[in-house]
């Protein structure tokens, strides 16, 4: 056998080996979520907390509908922190499930299915898979034009957050509509 065809075959038996290594052999055949870039300026933070709530609960609502035994819930308040390039990022509340939803959402693909019609109504790209994080979680996300990240991640429980960069000077956690805290 010449080299490069020795070459293509072990190349074929690698990938064949590693595709039946997978931990999810029915699960999710999108490729790894990548952000686009930012194009768009940081929103004041009461504009910030009302639209990204909003954003949680439509993407909650979607998610108890399709699984109906499995209930969300406020993990952790609002908070706003400066990140170390100076810009401030809010934390509106994030949200835990009541039980794993991987096996119950078929590998995320039910997440997919109900969450990219309310991604795309929020004006965020669809969720375009699962990314590769080490540690047996499953990991989805999706950034918009403002840099807002919205992640779905589920090990046991299920996390839901919202990160985005917001426009204020003091970067306070009481600039946060206290009812939305």
């Amino acid at each position: 056998m010449d080299r490069n065809l020795r070459a293509l075959v072990a190349a074929l038996a690698v990938v064949t080996v590693a595709a039946g290594c997978s931990d999810t052999p029915d699960g999710p055949t999108r490729e790894p979520s990548s952000a686009p870039p930012v194009t768009a300026e940081p929103a004041p933070v009461a504009e910030s907390v009302a639209k990204y709530n909003a954003l949680t609960a439509d993407l909650v609502a979607a998610l108890e509908t399709k699984m109906p035994d499995i209930s969300w819930a406020v993990d952790d308040p609002a908070r706003m922190s400066r990140a170390q390039d100076g810009r401030c990022m809010l934390s509106p509340r994030s949200m835990k499930s009541s039980a794993d939803i991987v096996e119950p959402s078929r590998h995320f693909e039910d997440v997919f299915a109900v969450s990219d019609p309310v991604l795309r109504e929020h004006g965020f790209p669809l969720f375009d898979g699962i990314d590769p994080v080490a540690g047996g979680w499953v990991v989805t996300r999706s950034t918009d034009a403002a840099g807002a990240t919205v992640t779905i991640r589920s090990k046991f429980p299920a996390y839901l957050d919202v990160t985005v960069p917001v426009k204020s000077e003091n970067c306070d956690i009481n600039e946060i509509p206290e009812g939305d805290r």
